[in-house]
C-alpha cells in the first residue's frame, strides 16, 4: 500500500509546520482572478446592460434569465463555505453516510416540483412573503418577514465570519482589512449588478467551487496511490458502512435520520427561501422553471458528493497519522484547511484556487441574502409606512440602498463575532428553529385548505417552543460534556518517530468501527434532550402541523379562501385546467377570471 503523507515538521525544532502558509505567486494569481472576473461581470450588468430602472429587472433580471445560469446560481447560493469544510471533515470522523443527505434532497426537489412551484411561480409576487399576507393576513406576513431578514443576517455574518478567517490567514492579511474588503466588494457587485450580475457572478464562481474540489480530489487520489487505494483504505477505516438504517433516535448519524433531516431543509433552503424562489421567478416560463428545479438538484447533489469524497481522500492521506491527534491542529475544524496547503506545496496554484472557491461560496451567498432582503423588507415593511405609492423607479432606488445598508451592517456585524467562541453553535439553532417555522407557515397555507390566521400564529409558537427547548438544552449538555460522540477509528502509528515519542500517548488508536456512532450520555440528561440534533426540526414542523390543524378546525376561517393560494391537487374542480401551465402573469389572470365566471 502506497504511504500517506505524513505532516510536515521543521527539523531542528521537530515542531509541525501546519500553521507557516507558504503561498506563491500562482495561488495569489488564481485567487485574484476570481474576484476580478465577478467584479467584471458586475459591472458589466450594471453599466452596459442599462435597464436596471424596473423592480421587474433588478429583482428578477426582466423574467428572462437563462436556465443554465439559474442553476448554477442556485447551487452556488445553498453551498456555502462552512459545507465546504464541515462535510469533509464529517466524512473523514463518521463515514460517508452522509450520502443519504442527497436522497433527502431528491426529494425535497419533487416537493418543490409538484406542490410549491406551481404556486409561487404563477402567482409571481415580488416578496414571497406578499403570499402569506393574501392567504392570512398583513401581521403573518411582516412576523414572518422580520423573522426571515434577522435570521438570514445572522447567517450570512457566520459564513462571510468563517470564510474571510481561513482565507485571511492563508493570504498573510489582517483579518481587519481582509474582511471589509471583501464585503464592501460583494456590496457593490451586488447593489451594481442586480439579479443579472448576481447570478452570472455565482454562475462564475461556482465553477471555481467545483474546479477546486475536483483539484484537491485527483491530488489526494494520487498522493494515495489511487481510486483503489483510496477505497481500500476507506473500508478498512469503516469509513464505508453508509447503510445503517437504525431507526434509534438518540443515535447521531443514520440513513433515517440523515434523509429526514435533509429533507425539510431541502424543502426549505429550495422552496420557500425567498433568495431562491426569486431565482425561478426570473425565468420566462414555467416549463423553464421546472427544468431549472431538476437541474439545480443534480448540481447540489454533486457537490455535496464530491465533498463526501474529499473527506474520504482526505482519509487516505491521514489514516495512520491523525493531524488533530498528532497535535498538528488545534481543532478538528482546520483538517480541511490543513490539507488544503500541504498540496498546495505539491502544486502551487491549488491552495489560492481553494481558497477562491471558500470566499466565492460565501460572497455568493451573501450576493444571494442582500438582493433578497432588499426586495422583501421593501415590499413587506417599508411600503406598507409610507403614505403614497412608490413608483418602479423609486421602488428600484429603495431596494438598492436597503442592499447596501445590509451591506454595511456585515461589514460592521463581523467584528463583533471576533472574540465570542460560542456564537456559532447558538447561531445554528436558532437558524434551524426559525427556518423550521418559517416552512411551517408557507406549508400551512399551501397544503391546508382550511388553515387561518389563527391556527397559522399558534402552531408557529408551538413549534419554535417545542424546537428552542430541545434545541438548547441538547447544545448545552454537548457544550458541557454530558453528550459525547465517539468517531470512527483515528490513528497516529504512521506519524514519524519522533512525534510519537515526544507526545507519550498511551494509546495509538482511538475511536470506533462498526456501523452505528455510539452516544454516552450522563445520567441526569433527560431523555427529549438525548434526540439527536437532525430530528429537531421534523419535530418542530409536526408539533406546528398538529396545533395549527386543531386551533385552524376549532376557529372561523379569516376568509374565503383564493384557489390559487393552494396546491392544483387540492382546488375545486373548475381549477383543475389551471395546471401550472401559464407562461404569463397576464395568462393566468385571464384564467382565474374565465374560471370566476
Amino acid at each position: 500500500m502506497t504511504s500517506t503523507v505524513s505532516p510536515e515538521y521543521n527539523a531542528e525544532t521537530d515542531e509541525p509546520e501546519s500553521n507557516k502558509y507558504s503561498l506563491v505567486w500562482l495561488d495569489y494569481t488564481a485567487f485574484s482572478i476570481s474576484l476580478c472576473l465577478s467584479a467584471g461581470i458586475s459591472l458589466y450588468y450594471g453599466y452596459s446592460k442599462r435597464k436596471q430602472n424596473t423592480v421587474e429587472e433588478y429583482m428578477f433580471g426582466g423574467k428572462n434569465m437563462p436556465s443554465l445560469p439559474i442553476c448554477m446560481s442556485n447551487m452556488a447560493s445553498t453551498v456555502s463555505s462552512i459545507l465546504l469544510v464541515a462535510m469533509p471533515t464529517e466524512t473523514y470522523y463518521y463515514g460517508a453516510q452522509l450520502l443519504f443527505i442527497c436522497l433527502g434532497d431528491m426529494a425535497a426537489a419533487v416537493f418543490m416540483y409538484f406542490f410549491y412551484l406551481p404556486v409561487f411561480y404563477n402567482l409571481g409576487y415580488t416578496s414571497l412573503f406578499e403570499y402569506l399576507e393574501k392567504r392570512f393576513d398583513k401581521g403573518t406576513r411582516c412576523l414572518a418577514s422580520a423573522i426571515y431578514s434577522v435570521t438570514q443576517i445572522l447567517y450570512l455574518l457566520v459564513i462571510v465570519y468563517s470564510s474571510c478567517t481561513a482565507v485571511s490567514q492563508a493570504l498573510g492579511i489582517s483579518f481587519n482589512l481582509f474582511a471589509p474588503l471583501a464585503c464592501i466588494f460583494c456590496t457593490f457587485y451586488t447593489v451594481v449588478g442586480g439579479l443579472r450580475g448576481v447570478v452570472w457572478a455565482d454562475t462564475l464562481q461556482a465553477v471555481f467551487i467545483f474546479l477546486s474540489i475536483i483539484t484537491l480530489i485527483i491530488i489526494g487520489v494520487w498522493n494515495a496511490g489511487g481510486l483503489g487505494n483510496v477505497i481500500d483504505i476507506a473500508e478498512k477505516g469503516s469509513r464505508l458502512h453508509v447503510f445503517n438504517f437504525d431507526i434509534n433516535p438518540l443515535t447521531r448519524n443514520s440513513a433515517w435520520l440523515l434523509f429526514i433531516s435533509a429533507l425539510f431543509i431541502g424543502i426549505y433552503g429550495n422552496s420557500t427561501n425567498p433568495g431562491v424562489v426569486q431565482r425561478y421567478l426570473s425565468l420566462s416560463s414555467f416549463s423553464k422553471a421546472k427544468l431549472v428545479v431538476i437541474i439545480t438538484t443534480l448540481a447540489s447533489i454533486t457537490i455535496i458528493s464530491l465533498t463526501i469524497c474529499l473527506g474520504l481522500v482526505i482519509y487516505a492521506t491521514y489514516y495512520n497519522c491523525d493531524p488533530a491527534m498528532s497535535k498538528s491542529l488545534s481543532s478538528n475544524s482546520e483538517l480541511v484547511s490543513y490539507y488544503v496547503v500541504q498540496s498546495g506545496r505539491k502544486l502551487p496554484g491549488v491552495t489560492g484556487l481553494f481558497l477562491a472557491g471558500i470566499l466565492s461560496a460565501a460572497l455568493s451567498s451573501m450576493s444571494t441574502i442582500m438582493n433578497s432582503i432588499s426586495g422583501t423588507t421593501c415590499e413587506d415593511l417599508i411600503k406598507p409606512l409610507l403614505s403614497k405609492k412608490l413608483s418602479n423607479e423609486q421602488t428600484n432606488f429603495y431596494i438598492k440602498c436597503l442592499a447596501a445598508i445590509i451591506g454595511l451592517i456585515v461589514t460592521v456585524g463581523i467584528f463583533g463575532l471576533n472574540a465570542s467562541g460560542g456564537i456559532f453553535q447558538l447561531y445554528r439553532t436558532t437558524l434551524s428553529l426559525t427556518s423550521g417555522v418559517i416552512l411551517f407557515i408557507f406549508t400551512f397555507g399551501i397544503f391546508c385548505r382550511r388553515a387561518n390566521s389563527k391556527g397559522a400564529i399558534a402552531g408557529a409558537i408551538a413549534g419554535i417552543i417545542v424546537s428552542v427547548t430541545l434545541g438548547l438544552g441538547s447544545q448545552a449538555a454537548i457544550t458541557s460534556g454530558k453528550i459525547k460522540y465517539t468517531h470512527k477509528v483515528i490513528s497516529i502509528e504512521g506519524c514519524p518517530a519522533n512525534l510519537t515519542s515526544s507526545l507519550a500517548l498511551n494509546l495509538t488508536k482511538i475511536g470506533y468501527n462498526g456501523y452505528i456512532t455510539p452516544v454516552s450520555f450522563a445520567d441526569d440528561v433527560i431523555y427529549p434532550f438525548r434526540i439527536s440534533f437532525n430530528l429537531i426540526t421534523f419535530i418542530g414542523i409536526t408539533i406546528s402541523m398538529l396545533v395549527g390543524s386543531t386551533v385552524s378546525y376549532l376557529t372561523k376561517p379569516d376568509k374565503d379562501i383564493d384557489e390559487k393560494l393552494l396546491i392544483p391537487q387540492i382546488r375545486n374542480k373548475q381549477f383543475h385546467h389551471q395546471d401550472s401551465n401559464y407562461k404569463t402573469m397576464e395568462e393566468l389572470k385571464q384564467l382565474n377570471s374565465y374560471a370566476n365566471n
